[in-house]
């Protein structure tokens, strides 16, 4: 089924440090590269558009995949660094690039609210403290709907769970049809961002 609506974003969370991450999920080497441009790919297919903070690992993997698939309508958010001891590593190797549109005008502390603010849905593709802030901000930003890959993470403790619009799938398959059933309830008149 092909989706149909440039004004559907789709936020792409997951660790950055993935090496460690999947190393402690019991993940094989690669499992979230090769997740996160599978999911890329399928948004870009289902002309879907894409938020992420592309600073390395998931996001950043998502995006490139999503661009090379001919996705056309990636917004790159890029928090800025209060002060220059704030800049990370990862920051400084990150492609927001690569987006057709950057958001810089938001603090680190701005930017899982502003996700969640832009998104439609979220999709996790793995866990890390990060993606837990991303994930929770939903709660008070319009309870936007997050879809988390089971077999891609250790699991979310159910005292955060039962705060979220939380619906978790079992394969990336899953996860896609999970996509279309949640484009078809949800209302996204409101302004692009």
């Amino acid at each position: 089924m092909k989706l149909k609506a440039a004004s559907q974003y789709v936020g792409i969370i997951g660790p950055t440090n993935t090496v460690l991450v999947e190393e402690k999920a019991g993940l094989s080497s690669g499992a979230l590269e090769k997740a996160a441009g599978e999911v890329g790919e399928f948004l870009a297919n289902q002309s879907l558009g894409m938020v992420c903070v592309p600073v390395k690992g998931v996001p950043l993997w998502a995006l490139e995949r999503y661009k090379r698939a001919g996705g056309k309508d990636a917004l790159a958010l890029w928090p800025r660094a209060s002060s220059v001891a704030e800049t990370s590593q990862a920051q400084s190797q990150g492609r927001p690039e690569l987006a057709h549109r950057v958001r810089d005008d938001l603090t680190w502390g701005e930017e899982p609210f502003e996700l969640a603010r832009i998104s439609d849905c979220l999709v996790a593709i793995g866990l890390s403290c990060g993606t837990m802030i991303e994930m929770v901000a939903t709660k008070w930003i319009k309870n936007t709907p997050v879809l988390a890959v089971r077999s891609l993470m250790t699991g979310i403790p159910a005292e955060i769970a039962t705060e979220l619009d939380l619906r978790c799938c079992d394969s990336l398959d899953s996860l896609k049809e999970m996509l279309s059933k949640t484009f078809a309830g949800l209302d996204t008149n409101r302004r692009v961002p």
